[in-house]
């Protein structure tokens, strides 16, 4: 339906210009007709052809821009980043959805610097594109990546527990475990089914000996959302606190849009 929508509304001014370009092509070859019969066909032809050069970029941006979230709506990364790139190229209105739908696309082919090249051609990113940004550096391994996230303020349309997830991992790998575990909390706050900010939280506490507070994350967890009950991921910190062991400090690749 979205596609459709998204091609409604590119053919209705599509057929638009080609009304006015034959309306122009007829009132032209009746002024001429006037004075000078013989060329009168000529003139029409003139006008249509010129008329629809001028359409002619406008219809191919088109294609290209439905094309492209086509592709995306099925998950042809490869073939929505080639569309994305060639309608840019035709200087395709760079807006926020297309920004982030083409950074999308390259996000899930891993390719995390081509996706922070697609962003940074926003003129005023929006905080949530500061968000994919601050992801995108994180996977790439950018130093930048926590400044960017920092950066970002609390506001609403805004993925803050990615922000604060991130954040958190950052704060861990540089050994500051009780930032990290505040950072990860305080991720969990914002969306509780936010699964990486709980697996970490209670890898943690197992980490520090404390099994109690580890069951007591997990079964908050588990009693808010039972349909997770069966995860294996779930099972596997179960598992871990049952043992009193410490699960593997897993990388969990968030990719959003």
């Amino acid at each position: 339906m979205q596609i459709f929508v998204l091609a409604l509304s590119r053919l209705v001014p599509l057929s638009l210009l080609i009304s006015l370009t034959l309306v122009g092509s007829r009132y032209v070859h009746d002024l001429v007709l006037r004075t000078n019969p013989a060329r009168a066909r000529l003139a029409f032809a003139a006008v249509s052809l010129i008329g629809l050069l001028s359409i002619a970029p406008y219809a191919w941006r088109a294609g290209l821009i439905v094309t492209a979230q086509w592709a995306t709506g099925t998950q042809r990364w490869k073939a929505a980043d080639l569309m994305f790139t060639e309608y840019d190229s035709w200087n395709g209105r760079r807006s926020e959805d297309t920004l982030r739908m083409w950074a999308y696309a390259r996000m899930n082919l891993n390719d995390w610097n081509g996706a922070i090249d697609v962003l940074a051609l926003a003129d005023a990113p929006s905080p949530q594109e500061m968000v994919l940004m601050g992801v995108c550096q994180y996977y790439a391994g950018s130093a930048a990546a926590e400044q960017t996230l920092r950066s970002i303020p609390d506001v609403t349309s805004t993925q803050l527990c990615v922000r604060d997830y991130l954040l958190g991992r950052i704060a861990q790998k540089r050994g500051d475990s009780a930032r990290a575990f505040a950072l990860y909390a305080r991720s969990a706050a914002w969306e509780p089914n936010f699964f990486p900010s709980t697996y970490h939280g209670v890898r943690l506490r197992l980490a520090s000996g404390d099994r109690v507070r580890a069951g007591a994350i997990l079964d908050a967890f588990v009693r808010r959302f039972p349909a997770l009950a069966t995860d294996a991921e779930v099972g596997r910190l179960r598992e871990a606190v049952r043992t009193g062991s410490v699960p593997p400090d897993k990388e969990f690749v968030i990719v959003s849009n």
